[in-house]
C-alpha cells in the first residue's frame, strides 16, 4: 500500500528537495497555501523503503489521518 500524507511547507521544491530523485515518481498537489499532500506509489516504497520515505517526510510537520492530529517535524539534530 502507498503513503497518502499531508505535509505543512512553503513550497512544493521544499518537498522535492527533502524527497530527492523520487519526487519526479510521487505525486505533489496543493490544499491550501501551506498544506500539501503527497502520495507515494507502492512500487516506490518497495525499491526506497518505508523507513527511509518515512526519514524524508519527517523533516515537515505531518497530518497523521489515524489520529487526526498534526506531529511536528523531527529535529535535524540531536544530542547524545
Amino acid at each position: 500500500m502507498g503513503i497518502q500524507v499531508i505535509v505543512r511547507a512553503r513550497v512544493a521544491s521544499d518537498i522535492e528537495s527533502a524527497l530527492g530523485n523520487i519526487a519526479l515518481e510521487c505525486e505533489i498537489f496543493s490544499i491550501d497555501s501551506s498544506s500539501w499532500g503527497i502520495s507515494i506509489p507502492t512500487k516506490l516504497i518497495d525499491v526506497v523503503g518505508e523507513k527511509n520515505v518515512r526519514e524524508f517526510l519527517g523533516k515537515f510537520d505531518h497530518f497523521d489521518l489515524w489520529t487526526g492530529v498534526w506531529i511536528p517535524a523531527k529535529p535535524r539534530w540531536k544530542f547524545w
